[in-house]
């Protein structure tokens, strides 16, 4: 036997004495997970007495909540680990969160079995920028305010959001969902490689840009000025979506689907994904297509829609 099979064999060895030794413990934990954990974890609690407008988070692996007070006091309550704790603070006129030890990332070695999690108790429903980066942690964003702007950015977490904003609203995660609800803002820009995007009953009186890769976005009730999409291979559905300037779509291999929507011009390029659906009012259609089947109204008035395609189908209707 080689030095490379040698090598080999006693890793196995070695994994599987790891395996075998990891579910020894959790039977003798009375299969708890919480008894596994090897880093404590602790509650600490935040009053904030200084007066501030902007807010900004930094953290690794929290979720972060935001919730109103009741009371009329701001608190942040931390639920985290006792090498690592959050660094709570009011700086001008910004309330930051972020971690005692950023880069202390040998604190994250280990056997965690909670989630951290920051949660935010605010007095007021008006705030000035707001800002939440995490690597994994959700990020949850109710109705009960409202800010100047909003950027919201994480790797693995979900992003839910129902707050509303004068100016932008930005979010971005790598493979976590976004979630947009029930809001206003003046423009909003959303990004994904492949989380999955929904947007229902929201109003801008700017433009709505998404960049997706592969997941899938569904939109319902949504008004804007203009609406731009691009993807890869992730279907997108629009019900009720209307834009009094124009759409500009595109997919490679994903569908898109219309049901009840309008703008005043229309662009749609796929690949191989099909268009297909409803709109409101008459266009004048200007299609093409390689192998796909074509059937379209033959208005004459309304808007241009310009609809291309390699191999997809192209079926519209007005009603």
């Amino acid at each position: 036997m080689n030095a490379k099979k040698k090598g080999m064999v006693a890793a196995l060895i070695l994994l599987g004495m790891g395996v075998l030794m990891g579910g020894m413990a959790f039977v003798a934990s009375g299969f708890d997970l919480g008894k596994l954990s090897t880093s404590k974890s602790v509650t600490e609690t935040y009053a904030i007495e200084d007066d501030f407008q902007n807010i900004k988070i930094d953290v690794n692996t929290e979720k972060v909540v935001f919730a109103a007070s009741g009371d009329g006091s701001c608190r942040v309550v931390c639920f985290e680990q006792e090498k690592d704790p959050c660094n709570v603070r009011v700086d001008g006129q910004t309330l930051i969160i972020d971690k005692a030890e950023r880069h202390r990332w040998i604190w994250n070695i280990g056997i965690v079995t909670y989630r951290p999690e920051v949660t935010v108790y605010l007095p007021e429903a008006l705030y000035g920028e707001l800002s939440v980066k995490t690597d994994t942690g959700d990020v949850d964003l109710p109705g009960d305010f409202s800010f100047e702007g909003i950027t919201v950015k994480s790797d693995t977490g979900d992003v839910s959001c129902a707050a509303s904003a004068s100016g932008n609203i930005s979010a971005q995660t790598d493979t976590g969902n976004i979630k947009l609800s029930g809001l206003s803002a003046s423009g909003m820009e959303l990004k994904s490689d492949t989380g999955a995007m929904e947007l229902s009953n929201i109003n801008l009186t700017g433009d709505l840009v998404i960049k997706e890769a592969t997941g899938r976005v569904e939109m319902e009730n949504v008004s804007c000025r203009n609406l731009t999409s691009n993807g890869d291979t992730g279907r997108l559905t629009l019900v009720n979506v209307v834009a009094r300037g124009e759409f500009n779509l595109e997919r490679d291999t994903g569908n898109i689907k219309f049901d009840r929507c309008d703008a005043e011009t229309i662009y749609v390029r796929t690949a191989t994904g099909s268009v297909t659906g409803s709109l409101l009012t008459d266009k004048v259609f200007i299609t093409e297509t390689d192998t796909g089947r074509v059937e379209v109204p033959k208005t004459i008035t309304g808007g241009r829609c310009e609809i291309t395609t390699d191999t997809g189908d192209i079926r519209i209707e007005i009603r």
